[in-house]
C-alpha cells in the first residue's frame, strides 16, 4: 500500500510527519506499506509553516498511491492562490475510486476547496469547522470514514490516529497497530464516525 504525503510551502509539520512516520514505522514491522512525501508539482524542497525545510522530495504518484494524506497549514493563502486544491483534483481524477483522500486536520478544508468533498461527512480542527461547512457535512468526530474520503479532526497528534485507522482499515493489522501504539507510548483517541 503506497501513501504519498502531501508536502507543500506552509505545510504543518507535526501533521504530514507524524502520518508519515506511522506508515514507516509500519512497513519496518513487516506490515505492506511504502510513506513517501511527495509534492504535486515535482519541487523537491518546500518549507514548512514554523520554517522547517524539507527536501529530496518525490513527485506524487496518485495513480498508483492507494493514499493521498493532505495535511493542515497554511491553507487560507493555498485556497485564495488555488493551485493545491486544483492539483489536488487533478490528482483525485488520475487516482478515480481507488484513491483514498485523507484530510490531516485542516487539510480537510484543502479538498473541499478542490471540490473533493461535496457535501460528504467530514471533519477537521475544531476551529476551522466553519471554514468547512461550505464544503461538507461537518462531524464532530475525531477520525470521519466515508469510504474514500477519511479526515481526521483537531489535535497535533489526530493525524497518528487517522494513520492507525487506515492500517487497521486496509490491511486489517490490528494486532500490529496496539502493538505500535505501545512502541509509540499514545493510545489513539477520540471516535471514528463509519457511514
Amino acid at each position: 500500500m503506497r501513501i504519498d504525503v502531501l508536502m507543500y510551502d506552509g505545510v504543518a509539520e507535526v501533521d504530514a510527519l507524524a502520518v508519515y512516520a506511522v506508515f514507516a514505522h509500519a512497513k519496518r514491522r513487516g506490515l505492506d506499506v511504502d510513506a513517501r512525501l511527495v509534492t504535486a508539482d515535482g519541487v523537491t524542497t518546500v518549507k514548512g509553516c514554523y520554517g522547517t525545510t524539507f527536501g529530496e522530495l518525490e513527485l506524487w504518484s496518485p495513480e498508483t498511491a492507494r493514499v493521498l494524506a493532505v495535511s493542515g497549514g497554511w491553507i487560507e493563502e493555498e485556497i485564495e492562490r488555488g493551485v493545491i486544491p486544483q492539483q489536488l483534483a487533478d490528482a483525485k481524477r488520475v487516482g478515480g475510486a481507488g484513491l483514498i483522500l485523507a484530510g490531516i486536520d485542516s487539510g480537510s478544508i484543502l479538498l473541499g476547496a478542490a471540490g473533493l468533498i461535496g457535501g460528504r461527512p467530514a471533519t477537521t480542527h475544531r476551529p476551522g469547522y466553519d471554514l468547512l461547512k461550505p464544503w461538507a457535512e461537518v462531524i464532530d468526530a475525531r477520525i470521519v470514514d466515508d469510504g474514500d474520503l477519511v479526515t481526521c479532526g483537531s489535535g497535533w497528534f489526530a493525524g497518528v490516529d487517522l494513520a492507525c485507522w487506515l492500517l487497521e482499515r486496509e490491511l486489517g493489522a490490528a494486532a500490529e497497530v496496539v502493538a505500535m501504539e505501545q512502541w509509540i507510548g499514545r493510545d489513539r483517541q477520540g471516535t471514528v464516525w463509519r457511514r
